[in-house]
């Protein structure tokens, strides 16, 4: 049976927003299910609306502006530095924001795309879901060669299978746990799933997977089937750690800060906040954005998962105007966290605090 496309779109912000509530494990430090699944060992769910609340929460909402003049005054543009980003890398770290929770990193040599999706949607199909307000900062066909790629989990604004078919097997992909046989069933055999902790090492650089706080499924059949995780990276002279997708809590990022920071540059989620009753357990708003910024001891931040898609109901300008802010009252830097301009690149030079 073909969905009306109305009741499409609801199921599919059903699928990856996440409202469905699960028990919380007997022991704070067991992500494990006992059913093979996951769970969030510090989220509780009393309030967690269901499928019903979700939908009249779809029927009801009042959709922010995507107006071309918008969008191109909130996430401004730049012309890439083809050159530069073509150019071995093997000094500080070099970033380049291509949209969403997408990024090209380079360091010590290798290039690593973080959540990459070029699709036009974030869907499983092209015709109807999300649709990108604006296209990548760089063409796919215009990236340098790709070494290796992180997925932080099974989204479709986070796993794009037409993003991962051009990709294939030319690029290696580190995965959360179960997530690899999705890969599997597409050909693509260079790939490694890795529990929160785990640790493997790519060249010169040692990716450690990290825990975070949200959900997985790609259908409402498969929900928490599948590992959710951040990634960090660490160098001969600098770290680097990448979020994924979150919701807060005071422990996880503490302790990822503890025992694997400081880091010179961190790339932390700011937007799909709201409403928070929805969202909260699941996606930080730039407050807590900016307490995991201070959790991790990053350095330098950028924020990401804002001005590509429409996803939620809080208006497209608001997460990098309320960063600012959130960045202002914990006596930070104005440029100690930021929303960067598509297709910028930064160049995070080696700090005092570089790893060891």
């Amino acid at each position: 049976m073909i969905l009306q496309r109305p009741l499409f779109y609801a199921l599919l912000l059903w699928v990856t927003l996440g409202c469905q509530a699960q028990p919380d494990p007997a022991s704070p430090q067991s992500h494990h299910s006992p059913d093979g699944g996951f769970v969030n060992p510090y989220a509780t769910h009393e309030s967690e609306p269901g499928f019903r609340k979700l939908m009249k929460w779809f029927w009801e909402r009042e959709k922010p502006n995507p107006s071309d003049s918008i969008i191109s005054r909130v996430v401004p543009r730049v012309s890439p530095d083809y050159q530069t980003l073509h150019l071995p890398n093997s000094g500080d770290i070099q970033v380049t924001w291509l949209g969403h929770s997408t990024f090209l990193v380079q360091m010590e040599g290798m290039n690593i795309l973080t959540d990459p999706i070029f699709s036009d949607r974030c869907s499983p199909v092209q015709w109807a879901g999300p649709k990108r307000l604006s296209p990548p900062a760089l063409p796919l066909d215009s990236l340098p060669r790709i070494d290796l790629v992180v997925i932080s989990h099974n989204h479709y604004d986070h796993l794009d299978r037409g993003t991962v078919e051009h990709l294939g097997s030319s690029a290696r992909w580190l995965v959360p746990l179960k997530v690899k046989s999705w890969f599997q069933d597409m050909g693509i055999e260079t790939v490694e799933e890795l529990d929160w902790w785990d640790s493997t090492r790519v060249g010169d650089l040692k990716f450690v997977c990290t825990p975070s706080q949200h959900f997985s499924g790609r259908t409402p059949f498969d929900r928490n089937e599948t590992l959710w995780a951040g990634w960090a990276i660490t160098g001969a002279t600098q770290r680097f750690w990448f979020g994924g997708d979150t919701g807060y809590n005071p422990i996880q990022f503490k302790n990822i800060g503890t025992d694997l920071g400081p880091f010179d540059l961190a790339l932390i989620p700011i937007g799909a906040y709201d409403p928070r009753w929805i969202m909260k357990n699941h996606h930080v708003n730039p407050e807590e954005a900016v307490q995991i910024h201070l959790d991790i001891r990053s350095l330098f931040s950028i924020g990401m998962h804002w001005g590509t898609y429409i996803l939620t109901d809080e208006p497209i300008q608001e997460p990098a105007e309320r960063l600012k802010l959130a960045t202002q009252a914990s006596g930070l830097s104005n440029d100690s966290f930021i929303t960067a301009p598509l297709g910028k690149t930064f160049r995070i030079p080696v700090s005092p605090t570089a790893a060891d």
